[in-house]
């Protein structure tokens, strides 16, 4: 008999808990400007870093064996940047242009990918901005920490 009482009473402060949780106030609350910036750099880095999209796919230009024509890798050389990989980063302006923006319960990733006579996200595929699997990893646990703190100090 006290063993259901209790149970009640955990019962009825769980049900009062869950009527007080707003999930967008907790994603307003815990998706601050530090966390957009992770988003950005862990999407930034991946592309420089590893030339790949968010489902791991390498992104080519020019061909599977090489992603910069031999004219590209020279100036390329001349920037100190990479060529073993593509990276979309050749003057920084799509890189620059990565915004996060928190809309209810969603996390909205966007960039300006109209370059020059050319569109990335036609050229490469919408896939270029998210996140991989591991950087998935590492900022749902970033994620789920500052939504535990969240709902403690509540």
């Amino acid at each position: 008999m006290y063993l259901a009482r209790i149970m009640d009473v955990l019962i009825e402060y769980l049900n009062d808990f869950k009527r007080k949780l707003d999930i967008s106030e907790i994603f307003n609350f815990v998706i601050s400007t530090e966390l957009k910036e992770l988003i950005i750099e862990l999407n930034q880095d991946q592309l420089y870093d590893l030339g790949e999209d968010s489902k791991g796919n390498k992104l080519w230009s020019f061909s599977p064996s090489m992603p910069y024509s031999p004219y590209t890798i020279k100036i390329k050389q001349a920037k100190g940047q990479p060529t073993d990989r593509l990276t979309l980063r050749d003057t920084g302006a799509f890189y620059k242009s990565f915004t996060v923006e928190v809309e209810g319960t969603s996390i909205v990733l966007d960039a300006d990918g109209q370059k020059q006579n050319t569109n990335l996200f036609s050229q490469y595929g919408i896939d270029i901005l998210g996140l991989n699997d591991q950087n998935m990893s590492i900022f749902l646990e970033r994620l789920t920490n500052d939504v535990i703190f969240y709902i403690k100090e509540k």
